[in-house]
């Protein structure tokens, strides 16, 4: 038991140290030596945890998704209406801690291995999967089941586009902006009379303070960061 859980430390260690190398050199720059020259171990620890270079670059997507989704749980918890529910959604995909240039461009990079890596587009088609799960749980309380499932299709794609044009430097955009962004498409798709239009801005402004609280501790990072 206790060999297991050092296993699954040192994999997480492993795979944190991979996508920095990723960061910082791109994929066709991360090579095992360089993964193991940041976690501080040899070419022959990382190939006892992983046994190619596809392997961990999965293990790295996994992490990347796993820090969304641990996010969205924290703030879930202080979530209490469709309207806040909604808005963690979003905010846990564009939080200042996961949502900057170099995160982004790392990604860019690993979405690069998708095509190529069968378990890679399992683990990204999960991923896409749950996103609009999510939205359409909770845009149902809005909207038709239907409408809810297009809407949730089209918010995933507005989220994939941003990520990747920050990551291809295409356009420089902040955390407020690409929130922004997505209230701008959701206004136009929720009914948006007065009443709703000042519950979604207090949802929003409610979740983001949150965010700023909870996902912002040294904590919550470490937490997030070792899964």
């Amino acid at each position: 038991m206790r060999s297991r859980s050092i296993r699954t430390i040192r994999r997480a260690e492993l795979s944190k140290a991979a996508f920095e190398a990723v960061v910082l050199y791109g994929l066709r720059g991360t090579t095992l030596e360089k993964v193991g020259e940041i976690a501080g171990v040899s070419k022959g620890v990382v190939l006892h945890h992983f046994k190619d270079k596809s392997s961990l670059l999965e293990a790295v997507i996994r992490r990347t998704n796993g820090m969304l989704s641990t996010s969205l749980v924290e703030l879930y918890r202080h979530a209490e209406t469709p309207y806040e529910r909604l808005w963690a959604i979003i905010i846990a995909n564009f939080h200042e801690s996961i949502f900057n240039q170099a995160v982004c461009q790392a990604w860019v990079s690993l979405m690069a291995e998708v095509p190529h890596n069968r378990s890679c587009q399992r683990v990204q088609i999960a991923n896409y999967a749950r996103v609009s799960s999510n939205f359409s749980h909770e845009l149902k309380h809005f909207v038709t089941r239907d409408e809810a499932k297009i809407i949730a299709r089209q918010l995933n794609l507005l989220i994939d586009g941003i990520w990747v044009r920050v990551g291809s430097r295409v356009e420089p955009l902040d955390s407020d902006r690409a929130i922004g962004d997505l209230e701008y498409f959701l206004m136009r798709f929720l009914p948006m009379d007065e009443e709703s239009i000042q519950k979604h801005r207090a949802a929003r402004e409610k979740i983001e303070n949150v965010a700023r609280i909870a996902l912002g501790t040294r904590a919550f990072l470490e937490t997030a960061m070792a899964r």
